[in-house]
């Protein structure tokens, strides 16, 4: 098992300081997060003994995206008995018949392919309208990404106004992938987590979103572009479940309060597909820029579809499935 030495001794405290504080767990709770003890944990966290691979990669999962890849490049590996070596000669000299007996035996097996995965699905399965919403949350407020031999996709909302559309969510992975998520809350909010391969490849390889952060590139798959108009509406309704949004303009000049459907990114490619398609859909609307107050973004994008007669068209054709936006647009379907 390879272990990891952080190149500069500074980049281990921030390392482990970031985890403390994007994580907001206690350190007896992330030290249960690597099957230790706190104890430990103090001896890796001032650089006494190197973290296994193994604990590194569950360690960087709870590190801030923005700052995964940069602890990622300033760390090297090194053998587990890279301080041994002197003593595993001497032992090879004692036991060489049984070492060499060993290797023989060895030797029966290399070259073998692993076939067995966790959570073996095939991502070539047909589309489906599930597999579309999932893939427009994914592009609303998900992330994906390879952490050595870690993959991890991830899917953030809000603890309270979000648990109900995403203990649906988690239905439809099981449904599609085989997979129960682990959903960790926390006081910032709400993380859905699925740890797999194939779901990498999946997202990556076959829809082309990209791996890390997305948001100033990420567009709605090809695939589902041509597709049917069934499956690129569910994707739309995922999209719009996560990053949209329904508000009511209560200002005196209005007669009771206006409401607006609202969906706001930073990636202009996103936008442009998704007024080409409510263009299509004929549904009116309006794109306006924003800067700042959106996430920390210094300018981003929001569409609007203004009043009950376009929303009640948005509900017609695309419409919403997280109870947060629903309940209060609800009296439109009646």
């Amino acid at each position: 098992m390879l272990r990891i030495q952080f190149n500069n001794p500074r980049l281990l405290s921030s390392f482990f300081a970031n985890i403390k504080q994007h994580s907001e767990e206690t350190w007896n709770e992330i030290a249960s997060r690597i099957n230790t003890n706190r104890s430990m944990l103090d001896n890796y966290r001032k650089g006494k003994i190197l973290l296994s691979e193994e604990r590194f990669n569950t360690l960087l999962s709870l590190v801030e995206i923005k700052k995964q890849k940069e602890f990622l490049d300033n760390v090297s590996k090194k053998e587990s008995n890279w301080g041994q070596i002197k003593g595993g000669i001497s032992a090879y000299k004692i036991n060489k018949k049984y070492f060499d007996m060993g290797r023989r035996s060895g030797k029966m097996y290399k070259g073998r392919k692993k076939t067995w995965l966790k959570y073996n699905f095939d991502i070539n399965m047909p589309l489906s309208e599930e597999l579309c919403e999932f893939l427009g949350v994914i592009i609303g407020d998900g992330c994906t990404n390879k952490y050595g031999k870690l993959y991890q996709t991830q899917i953030s909302g809000d603890k309270i106004l979000d648990k109900d559309y995403y203990n649906n969510l988690s239905k439809i992975c099981y449904n599609l992938f085989n997979i129960n998520p682990k959903i960790v809350i926390r006081p910032r909010g709400m993380y859905f987590n699925l740890y797999s391969k194939n779901m990498f490849k999946l997202l990556v390889k076959r829809f082309n979103i990209p791996p890390g952060i997305k948001c100033y590139t990420v567009k709605i798959p090809n695939e589902i572009l041509k597709s049917e108009e069934k499956f690129v509406k569910a994707l739309l309704r995922g999209m719009f479940n996560t990053d949209g949004g329904v508000g009511f303009d209560k200002r005196k000049s209005y007669k009771k309060p206006y409401v607006r459907i609202n969906y706001v990114s930073v990636s202009k490619p996103l936008i442009a597909q998704l007024r080409a398609l409510l263009t299509s859909y004929k549904i009116p609307h309006s794109c306006h820029i924003r800067k700042g107050g959106y996430r920390d973004w210094s300018e981003s994008e929001q569409i609007q579809i203004n009043g009950e007669k376009n929303a009640k068209l948005f509900l017609q054709n695309i419409g919403f499935s997280n109870p947060r936006h629903l309940n209060k647009i609800a009296y439109l379907l009646l």
